[in-house]
């Protein structure tokens, strides 16, 4: 078992049961049992980190399990449920964790999923939300596809340059501008032209004002995240005015949430840590052919953590 155990961590813990009974000249079976006995599902952490990460992935039988971190430090792995509803998670923390506990985490980092938002205060007393920086620009990075697909609708004529530009280089209008090429043309294929990248973002921007309005306010965002600056993005959000896109809800759903946005700048926890974790056990999954039990995909989770 020992030398079962030196091997599994280090180099198989990725592998089907199978494969690791390949490796260890044994039967899968008793590969199945060695993790048995060696791996022990815990209750509870012996003490609760200051700073939590939530989030939430595809476990057995295409169900959405919450999972939870630590923010920093080892990102140990707080908690693993059989689903994200709130009633799960909430019974969670308050049976195995006392009100002393749970009023010393200081901040808990999530996605801009609400249903969060909503009972964190009411488990956690004196933690500080904060959404996840990446979430918040991948929101509003969806308000220019959005405008840019429903400005080529709405062009007659598809052989037409803006529209080619709009098609063949939609990457230009999620770019930070002030990484865009103003001096050097470049030959754009699909375009079929020699043109600046500037030339062509503003041969869009400034012929159609209300995308001009979401660029804007794209570019606006995130630059006041990229920069970590808090009067800037108060003043982006407060002073955004309607222009009936896809960015009016981006801005009121950030709008609702602002205490937990200005968080984002203010500190410099992310959900980087969780979402590392999440793609460790999607490649799990994947070279397993995925799990039928969730304990004994918990304990290969263990096992891809030790």
């Amino acid at each position: 078992m020992t030398c079962f155990l030196n091997v599994v961590p280090q180099s198989s813990c990725s592998i089907n049961a199978s494969g690791i009974a390949k490796i260890c000249h044994c039967s899968p079976l008793s590969v199945i049992r060695i993790i048995d006995e060696a791996v022990e599902l815990k209750s509870r952490v012996a003490r609760l980190p200051e700073n939590l990460c939530f989030d939430e992935f595809r476990s057995v039988n295409s169900t959405m399990s919450f999972i939870c971190c630590d923010a920093e430090g080892s990102h140990d792995i707080v908690a693993i449920l059989e689903n994200r509803l709130t009633k799960t998670i909430r019974e969670h923390f308050m049976n195995r964790y006392t009100n002393r506990e749970r009023a010393a985490v200081k901040s808990v980092v999530v996605d801009l999923n609400a249903q969060y938002i909503k009972f964190i205060k009411a488990l956690f007393p004196n933690a500080r939300i904060i959404i996840d920086r990446f979430h918040i620009v991948q929101l509003v990075g969806r308000a220019p596809g959005n405008a840019r697909i429903s400005l080529m609708k709405k062009m007659n004529n598809c052989h037409c340059r803006e529209y080619k530009i709009l098609k063949a280089h939609w990457r230009l209008f999620h770019k930070d501008s002030a990484d865009l090429e103003a001096a050097r043309s470049f030959y754009l294929r699909g375009v079929n032209e020699y043109m600046t990248q500037q030339n062509a973002l503003d041969l869009i921007v400034k012929n159609h004002p209300q995308f001009e309005k979401v660029y804007d306010a794209y570019q606006d965002v995130f630059n006041a995240l990229k920069e970590k600056n808090r009067e800037r993005l108060i003043d982006v959000l407060e002073n955004y005015r309607r222009s009936g896109q896809n960015m009016d809800t981006v801005i009121s759903t950030l709008k609702k949430n602002m205490t937990a946005v200005l968080n984002s700048v203010e500190y410099d926890f992310s959900n980087g840590p969780v979402e590392g974790i999440n793609h460790r056990i999607k490649s799990l999954k994947r070279s397993c052919f995925g799990f039928r039990n969730l304990d004994n995909f918990r304990k290969h989770i263990a096992l891809i953590r030790s």
